[in-house]
């Protein structure tokens, strides 16, 4: 039989198609595998977080019925460790930052409560508000383990996978997953939000958050004012902005306006930018787009961030720390005031690394501490607190830097970066007493840099 070239159109084109389904097939075995590895990652952040805030409320059950001052420190280093651990793994679930700060919050302010207590107490007898505070925290407890448990059936019960809600995040799309975990995480706000306000004397107490903003300054602004502040700040990355509107108004601390523009004709093509009423101070600004592919090195992006600042008037800031994730660069930057870094003057910055066009802006540690500080002259010389040092380390780096502590206070410390092996540690040692304040763990990933 003689082939025509019909015939050998069709063999080819069956190849062709053979081929490609062959191909089909083991991507979407990849596809399948990928997607359970993942599924299994988010299982296991969920369950330790569930397990870490179960132990959280066993050890404050256990701090109330304690008479052992010792015990009692064993078991505050016990707390710090487990609602540490909790809060470690309820951020690596994929559920938007907002839904769950009040979550991260709590357990935040369990373990900054139990930290500060085990350095205030050394084996002395809790006061009265101590032991108030401790039972608030333990009604907290019980209701986020309640709530947690609950969320556990749901998704055991399948209302929503967790890839799914990453998918659906990833894309910006309301799909039903998102909104299922969302409503979820949600519900355990709420719960938390109708329990009494903790006070106690933490850096992270509701009590501090409290506090009078010392960065807002000016007049009151208007909403016109506002909406035409926010206009002149954002940066639309070239896009037209079709339509702006004060979406609403922002109570707490910081009392602002919400202000939208619209960029594009999809429904979350919207960039948000609040704006305080006290000044007309940026406080926040979120652009959803995503960024597909970087082009752009982290140094670049860091530069883009900078000039950004510069460009709105905010001089002095230095870039700290750096994270990158989904080809976004979040830059941390903390005020300069005299050669010393001013750490609680905080604003962190995003910078999409396909186009360097900022998409994110958060200015509301800054704006609540912000002030022209009287710095103390140092009483302890560099050398003699380089001394104070473990003689086990080597220093890499060092300055002078202002670092918050607990109950509203700053203190001035020599900043010194130092390596232990492979491990980078930065101790920070008070300038004026020579005593050593503070360790932070820097721990290298992929995406950047973490502190312990």
């Amino acid at each position: 039989m003689k082939w025509t070239r019909q015939t050998g159109a069709v063999v080819a084109l069956a190849v062709f198609w053979g081929a490609t389904a062959f191909w089909g097939i083991g991507q979407l075995r990849a596809r399948r595998q990928a997607e359970a590895l993942l599924q299994n990652k988010y299982n296991r952040a969920f369950y330790e977080c569930l397990q870490r805030t179960k132990n959280v409320e066993v050890l404050l059950s256990k701090g109330l019925v304690s008479a052992s001052p010792e015990q009692m420190d064993t078991l505050f280093s016990d707390l710090w460790y487990n609602s540490n651990a909790a809060q470690e793994n309820l951020n690596q679930l994929p559920v938007s930052h907002n839904v769950i700060a009040r979550t991260a919050k709590l357990l935040t302010q369990v373990g900054d409560y139990a930290y500060s207590l085990a350095r205030r107490n050394r084996g002395e007898p809790l006061k009265p508000e101590d032991w108030r505070t401790m039972e608030q925290l333990y009604r907290k407890a019980g209701v986020l383990t309640r709530e947690l448990t609950s969320i556990e059936r749901e998704a055991s019960s399948g209302r929503f996978r967790w890839t799914e809600v990453k998918q659906g995040l990833a894309r910006q799309l309301p799909r039903e997953p998102v909104a299922a975990a969302d409503h979820s995480f949600r519900r355990v706000d709420t719960q938390l939000q109708e329990l009494p306000v903790l006070v106690y004397d933490g850096p992270f107490s509701d009590h501090i958050e409290r506090m009078k903003p010392l960065g807002l300054t000016g007049k009151i602004v208007t909403a016109e004012e506002a909406k035409e502040i926010a206009r002149r700040f954002l940066d639309p990355g070239g896009a037209r902005i079709r339509g702006a509107r004060i979406a609403g108004q922002i109570r707490g601390k910081i009392p602002a306006y919400s202000v939208e523009f619209r960029v594009g004709e999809r429904p979350w093509e919207i960039i948000s930018v609040d704006v305080s009423k006290k000044g007309g101070h940026v406080v926040y600004m979120l652009n959803p787009r995503a960024v597909p592919k970087a082009k752009l090195s982290d140094e670049e992006g860091k530069a883009r961030a900078q000039a950004f600042l510069a460009s709105r008037g905010l001089l002095n800031m230095v870039p700290t720390y750096t994270l990158r994730e989904q080809n976004i660069l979040t830059v941390s930057f903390a005020y300069r005031q005299d050669g010393v870094v001013i750490y609680p003057d905080l604003i962190k910055v995003q910078v999409a690394l396909d186009n360097g066009q900022v998409l994110g802006y958060e200015a509301q540690g800054f704006l609540t501490s912000h002030h022209q500080r009287t710095l103390p002259a140092p009483r302890v010389t560099l050398e003699e607190a380089r001394r104070r040092l473990s003689p086990r380390v080597k220093v890499a780096a060092e300055r002078l830097a202002v670092i918050p502590t607990s109950g509203q206070q700053e203190v001035l410390t020599y900043e010194f970066k130092t390596q232990l092996g492979k491990d980078i540690f930065l101790v920070y040692i008070n300038a004026l007493t020579g005593d050593e304040e503070h360790i932070l763990k820097l721990l290298k990933v992929p995406t950047g840099t973490l502190t312990l």
